[in-house]
């Protein structure tokens, strides 16, 4: 009788002891927060800069007209300024001058969709436009150009590249 007994007894808190674990909700973890916030940020990075990218190309064809910042001509330094507040949600200082010193410098050997790219000298740059890839740039060029999409080449080959976003 006292094999029986202890036989129910533990027959019964073994059957407690499944019940309460088939209740616990087991949640694998895929991924850190910081994991997560990290792709979640770089996923909105990238709308930006397609939005940016996209804008840009949008611009072509308008007037360049100097001290100009939009929405329907443009200078350099203001097609690049109209284009990061309405696409990028970023603030980007007025001119040419001031506009090299944001952000992070980058190789032109590794430009990614947004760089800003400078011709002149990195402390007197003289020319400002936007990366779209593909070998690619949108510029207020000149009155007589207004703004454009061309080929990165040689004989007009930028010194300089920052990433602001």
């Amino acid at each position: 009788m006292d094999y029986k007994h202890s036989l129910i007894k533990f027959t019964a808190v073994l059957s407690l002891f499944l019940t309460g674990i088939s209740t616990i909700n087991f949640t694998p973890n895929t991924g850190t927060t910081q994991q997560v916030q990290a792709a979640t940020k770089k996923s909105s990075k990238t709308k930006k800069l397609n939005a940016v990218t996209k804008l840009a190309k949008k611009q072509v064809g308008k007037r360049y007209v100097w001290g100009a910042t939009g929405p329907s001509s443009f200078d350099c330094s203001g097609l690049v300024q109209y284009v990061y507040r309405k696409a990028g949600d970023k603030n980007l200082p007025r001119t040419t001058y001031s506009q090299v010193n944001v952000g992070k410098k980058v190789s032109l050997k590794h430009l990614k969709k947004g760089d800003l790219l400078f011709w002149g000298s990195a402390s007197a740059p003289y020319h400002v436009g936007i990366y779209v890839g593909g070998g690619k740039y949108v510029h207020a060029a000149t009155p007589a150009q207004g703004v454009r999409k061309q080929t990165l080449s040689t004989y007009f080959y930028p010194s300089a590249a920052k990433r602001v976003l």
